[in-house]
């Protein structure tokens, strides 16, 4: 069990660094949208989207191979658990022969003995956790690719490239700045004409 919480803590530092990735990747994707528009945002985030799909199929892998150890000990349990029935049985069935009564079949409606499956119980719900995991995993990756295929460098290059906020905001001052000049050179005329008269 131990062995076991062990590989558990080594995959939650795993998904501890996909968040921080995840974090990383959307902080330089905005810069990139800021600095330079949306196709370099785009190859940010196809980088930040690859590297966290790499980190997700370690991850998947060594969930595997953490619910396998996980069914390999639940298995080990029920089988001490049958071992330990049997046992229980044929000495019941010795005490059984002494007293000059027939013997009797041990009863397979449950596996193992109550303390067996006492002990087993929160290995099965962890295995169940982790099959769950796996599915978000799973999930996870396919909504990566989908993001990953919208972000196609030939699909933003059909809608046309944008100008980057930088840009924008520039051009916005720049209109604005020759807006403002118009009416106050139109008031200067103004003021130069009623100095005239």
């Amino acid at each position: 069990m131990t062995h076991l919480q062990e590989k558990i803590a080594n995959l939650s530092e795993r998904l501890s660094a996909v968040k921080d990735h995840l974090a990383e990747t959307a902080t330089q994707a905005f810069n990139a949208f800021k600095e330079k528009g949306k196709a370099e945002m785009c190859k940010v985030l196809q980088k930040g989207i690859s590297g966290v799909k790499s980190v997700l199929a370690d991850c998947r892998e060594h969930l595997v191979d953490v619910m396998m150890d996980y069914k390999k000990t639940a298995n080990q349990i029920d089988s001490i658990g049958d071992e330990l029935k049997q046992i229980g049985n044929s000495v019941s069935n010795v005490g059984r022969l002494l007293a000059g009564k027939g013997t009797k079949e041990a009863s397979d409606e449950k596996s193992g003995v109550a303390l067996t499956r006492a002990v087993n119980k929160p290995v099965k719900k962890a295995i169940a956790r982790l099959e769950e995991n796996l599915d978000s995993i799973d999930r996870m990756s396919e909504k990566l690719d989908k993001i990953y295929s919208r972000l196609e460098p030939q699909k933003a290059a059909e809608k046309g490239t944008r100008t980057s906020l930088k840009e924008k905001l520039a051009q916005m001052q720049e209109k604005a700045g020759t807006q403002n000049r118009q009416p106050d050179m139109e008031k200067k005329k103004e003021k130069g004409k009623e100095a005239v008269i």
